[in-house]
């Protein structure tokens, strides 16, 4: 037998309609929690490039210090050659310690403006990240709903299948019976057993864990989404 697919609900034709399915409450929940979600994540997105930004600068400014350091040494090391040597030109700074130095300086307002800037940034960051966080919660909490709904629905699907099929088995059974209350009906009513017992041996489907999977990935975006 092929494998079940999750398929999406069929969507109204009415391109004027507001809403394209009707949904049950559950999954007007997700609906609702899913389009929550997508906007935290965009608001962290915004919150977040202010904050990346002022890092840069410190960044830079760490880079720079980091460059004039070793500049410093190799400085201090060739006035120490210099003085070992007894005499000459005094060694000047390096132009790599003049440009690191000069870039430094430079950037030192940036420095302090990014030192003020930057609690205000990282509060509205973590601020954004907590409410993805409970935006997240929710839309898991309204998708878990979700699937209960789904499953209890399919499982009134399975209990109708089931009834059809034990219908099938009753008028079986019925005749077997028949058979066994006649005495030269008792070959033909096992041989009926044995057809029965080889049906419901016969029986039986592939299960794949890959279509919950896949209707769970569905519903984390799609509030439609169904079995």
């Amino acid at each position: 037998m092929a494998e079940v697919q999750p398929v999406r609900l069929p969507r109204s034709m009415d391109k004027d309609a507001d809403a394209a399915v009707e949904l049950s409450p559950a999954r007007d929940r997700l609906r609702t929690a899913i389009a929550a979600l997508t906007s935290a994540q965009r608001d962290l997105e915004d919150a977040t490039a202010p904050v990346r930004r002022l890092d840069a600068v410190l960044g830079e400014a760490e880079r720079l210090k980091r460059e004039l350091a070793c500049a410093r040494d190799e400085d201090q090391a060739a006035l120490g050659r210099w003085i070992a040597q007894g005499g000459g030109d005094r060694p000047q700074p390096s132009a790599a310690t003049v440009a690191a130095d000069a870039s430094l300086g430079e950037l030192a307002s940036e420095v302090r403006a990014v030192a003020s800037a930057l609690p205000a940034a990282r509060a509205a960051q973590e601020a954004a990240a907590e409410r993805v966080r409970l935006a997240a919660a929710e839309r898991d909490a309204a998708l878990h709903a979700v699937t209960v709904e789904a499953a209890t629905f399919a499982a009134g699907e399975l209990t109708e299948a089931l009834n059809r099929a034990l219908a099938v088995e009753a008028k079986i059974l019925s005749l077997r019976e028949a058979l066994s209350a006649q005495t030269n009906g008792l070959a033909a009513a096992e041989k009926i057993s044995a057809a029965l017992r080889q049906a419901k041996a016969a029986a039986g489907v592939p299960r794949s864990a890959d279509v919950g999977r896949r209707l769970l990935e569905l519903l984390s975006h799609d509030s439609t989404a169904a079995l």
